[in-house]
């Protein structure tokens, strides 16, 4: 009979390599075959405990000096409940593998962190494991005593640490895919608390998993990645947190996290750059729109010195294969979407001063300064790893209030905006390239509000005429109705129902077609009576639609009042100019 590191090896290979392979007819074929083999780990494994069979210099081994520790079969057999517990998981068991995560707790002495509002139960390690290998979970529940306690000694073991952490995880996870966040929370703050227990109390390097299933001896290279593994673990926990605190509707606490596992990465020197740089500028766009641009602009320099430190890398593999090829494509983009949140940056800091520059009250002057709490936050949601000063220096952090500051601003986010949008072509990517060239239209919108020349300003409108216009002469409107918002058949006609995204912009542009036509200045009466009767036309389409379809009235519930006011009194104002003819 093999022994039991062999078959654990070869289950682990079924399960991290094979299964990578697997045909899509048999998905879960290799997951399968690695659940059997730890099934029959977990009987030997049963009948060694049954048999008090167990090898006493490896148990000494695997206890801490002051510390209840778990022994090695019993460690073994958590870790084998363990993997079958995540293989149901990805196998879309989750009854099943919840259970088997709880047994794993119960054998690693974390019965209390198994439901929410248990508190400290005392159970004899007989009791503890019989029912954990039995199933009898709920038996352990039903009794509590008021005594609670944080984490037991046996848990917060080196043996056992790394695999309680990962058993909570794993339980986030899981109740992560059921939609129940609140619970998926608690087991990873308990994930938390027993990394903190751990590094408060135990001095010892933690075991990893696998090495539970070979030798390892004081010295041994484990020791090191004992540690490496420990902090990954770690780092995972604030990553499901994040996700967790977002889905909770608790958007600061999850930007937190979500910046605590990006920094947890750059120390660790552990992580896809690519990856970890669009994460940072996906950051930066919360704290913008925060109005927290120093914190923004500084994830969005770290997002562009980790990109380009592996530029040279990219540059120079040639794509000789489809992973390669992949890879470079991959890192363009990246890139690309670097950029854009660049551009983003600046046209919001662009936005912020406008709107600054008239305040509600003429009385108030808007205030540019910080408060010292946020100076102090900035300061701690920086990447001290990464020196980004002179990517920093090249743009403000702070809303101006002159042509002459807000031009530099202008230039960065033109300068970006473009970039992005060599990448994002009209051909390629129709929708992005739209989106980009709208942002730069704004771009000029938000200079010109600057521009003291009435020359100058009318330049920079008749630049965002142009940017667009070439968009309109390109886009097909049958497909791009909602960049568009023009009638949707080539008739004139409107569509019967604009969907949800697209119906305020149409009716809008409706409207302002409206007011557009009754604006236009014509000595001639019969000029006049024409535009008066497009502008009437317009209005009318829009108490038409609202009409048709009321649900869509409080969309646009002060427009249409002026529409129904206008299709009243235009018609007066024709009968009028036709009078004076």
């Amino acid at each position: 009979m093999a022994s039991l590191e062999d078959q654990y090896q070869k289950a682990l290979r079924l399960y991290q390599e094979d299964s990578a392979h697997d045909p899509e007819s048999e998905p879960y074929k290799s997951k399968y075959a690695a659940r059997e083999i730890f099934e029959e780990l977990k009987s030997r494994l049963s009948k060694q405990l049954d048999e008090d069979d167990v090898d006493d210099a490896a148990e000494d081994q695997l206890v801490e000096e002051g510390v209840d520790g778990v022994g090695l079969t019993r460690a073994r057999m958590a870790a084998v409940v363990y993997h079958l517990g995540v293989i149901a998981v990805e196998t879309e068991e989750l009854s099943t593998g919840e259970e088997h995560l709880k047994r794993a707790l119960i054998i690693l002495g974390d019965h209390e962190g198994i439901a929410t509002g248990v508190s400290s139960m005392k159970v004899g390690n007989e009791g503890v494991l019989s029912a954990a290998l039995s199933g009898d979970v709920d038996s352990l529940l039903s009794s509590s005593s008021s005594e609670t306690v944080s984490v037991s000694p046996a848990t917060i073991s080196a043996t056992s640490v790394a695999l309680a952490i990962s058993c909570h995880n794993q339980l986030g996870i899981l109740w992560s895919h059921r939609n129940v966040f609140s619970t998926a929370r608690r087991h990873l703050d308990r994930a938390n608390v027993i990394y903190e227990e751990y590094q408060k109390q135990n001095a010892s390097s933690p075991r990893t998993i696998h090495s539970l299933f070979s030798a390892c001896t004081e010295g041994d290279p484990d020791e090191n990645s004992g540690t490496a593994a420990l902090e990954k673990l770690h780092t995972l926990t604030f990553y499901y947190l994040a996700q967790v605190f977002g889905h909770l509707g608790m958007p600061e606490k999850s930007a937190w996290y979500c910046h605590s596992t990006l920094q947890r990465q750059l120390a660790s020197k552990d992580y896809d750059p690519v990856e970890w740089a669009i994460n940072a500028a996906t950051l930066s766009q919360f704290y913008q729109g925060k109005e927290k641009f120093r914190t923004a602009r500084h994830l969005l320099a770290s997002a562009s010195k980790v990109l380009s430190s592996h530029e040279a890398e990219f540059d120079t593999q040639q794509a000789e294969s489809e992973e390669t090829a992949s890879k470079q494509e991959r890192y363009k983009r990246r890139c690309a979407d670097v950029a854009r949140c660049w551009g983003r940056y600046c046209l919001l800091l662009m936005q912020v001063s406008v709107d600054r520059a008239i305040p509600d009250d003429p009385q108030d002057e808007p205030s540019q300064e910080q408060e010292p709490e946020e100076e102090s936050l900035d300061r701690q949601l920086e990447f001290v790893q990464l020196e980004v000063s002179d990517l920093e220096s090249e743009v403000v952090s702070a809303p101006v209030s002159t042509f002459e500051e807000m031009r530099p601003l202008f230039l960065c986010g033109l300068r970006h905006f473009t970039e992005a949008r060599q990448y994002y072509s009209l051909e390629d990517h129709a929708s992005d390239h739209v989106s980009i060239t709208q942002d730069m239209s704004q771009l000029y919108k938000a200079l010109a509000f600057f521009e003291p020349s009435e020359d100058r300003r009318s330049k920079m409108h008749k630049r965002r005429i142009d940017l667009l216009k070439i968009l309109v002469q390109e886009l097909n409107p049958q497909y791009y109705l909602h960049f568009k918002p023009l009638p949707g058949c080539r008739s004139g006609e409107q569509p019967e129902k604009y969907s949800e995204d697209s119906v305020r912009p149409a009716l809008i542009a409706w409207f302002h077609l409206g007011r557009l036509w009754s604006k236009l200045v014509s000595s001639s009466p019969q000029s006049r009576l024409q535009n008066i009767a497009h502008s009437l036309q317009n209005y009318k389409r829009v108490v038409a639609y609202c009409e048709k379809n009321p649900d869509c009235e409080s969309v646009v519930a002060q427009e249409l009042a002026i529409c129904r006011e206008m299709v009243q009194l235009l018609p007066l104002k024709m009968e009028q100019i036709r009078a004076q003819c």
